[in-house]
């Protein structure tokens, strides 16, 4: 029986050669579904079930940078992706409201992964926020700037895991934003590079030692290490 870390390794290497080398929409689908999310679910339920699964590969503790809009410095901060998760999901009753607009009502629905895969071939975000919204309107958005804002804070209300962002001051210039991070490109960031380390691990130790990719990833962690020491991979 594998240990719980040679069964994460395993299920990474799975999840990259599902992934790897795709276009980026086919890569979120690949993550979402890895992290048992279906194309109905909402936005949030999708965002919530990836932070579980990133939980589960890598533990809670998330390392995450963004860049400063006003400097361009590289700001890294701490996140706990197990509890990000836990506040992700919407409610199981949150039903958007129907908006009055001219004498009739607009009645929404919360987007769900599917209608993100429909923007993958959108060119800009103004488009793909258009298209989002007629999707989940089933109809083009109206085109009052006061009812497009009713509808959008009706759907965030609703799904507020939709978008993460996390409240920044840059250390350098001072200034403070909303970072928003992309989940599933930031978890496929960590699938690649903890991927490419294991398969740079079990090929130094197979040239070394003739071993298989199985055999390689059953040895304990500190083993492999010695081993890789021993043979000046580490």
């Amino acid at each position: 029986m594998l240990s719980a870390t040679a069964q994460r390794e395993q299920d990474i290497l799975a999840l990259w050669d599902r992934a790897a080398g795709r276009a980026q929409r086919q890569r979120d689908d690949a993550l979402f579904a890895a992290a048992g999310a279906a194309p109905t679910d909402s936005i949030g339920t999708g965002n919530a079930a990836l932070l579980a699964l990133r939980t589960r590969l890598f533990g809670a503790p998330w390392r995450l940078r963004a860049a400063c809009p006003t400097c361009h410095t590289d700001c890294e901060f701490m996140a706990d992706s197990a509890v990000l998760a836990d506040g992700l999901a919407p409610p199981a009753d949150a039903v958007p409201q129907r908006i009055t607009n001219g004498g009739r009502e607009l009645a929404l629905r919360l987007p769900t992964l599917s209608d993100l895969a429909s923007l993958a071939a959108t060119c800009d975000s103004a488009s793909a926020a258009n298209l989002l919204l007629a999707r989940c309107l089933g109809e083009a958005p109206p085109a009052a700037q006061d009812i497009l804002h009713r509808v959008e804070a009706e759907l965030e209300r609703c799904d507020p895991g939709a978008v993460l962002s996390f409240a920044l001051d840059c250390p350098d210039c001072g200034h403070a934003w909303q970072a928003m991070i992309d989940i599933a490109p930031a978890l496929w960031t960590e699938v690649q590079a903890a991927a490419e380390h294991t398969l740079l691990e079990v090929d130094a130790l197979a040239r070394e030692y003739g071993w298989s990719e199985a055999e390689v990833l059953a040895l304990p962690h500190t083993r492999r290490a010695a081993y890789l020491q021993l043979a000046g991979a580490s």
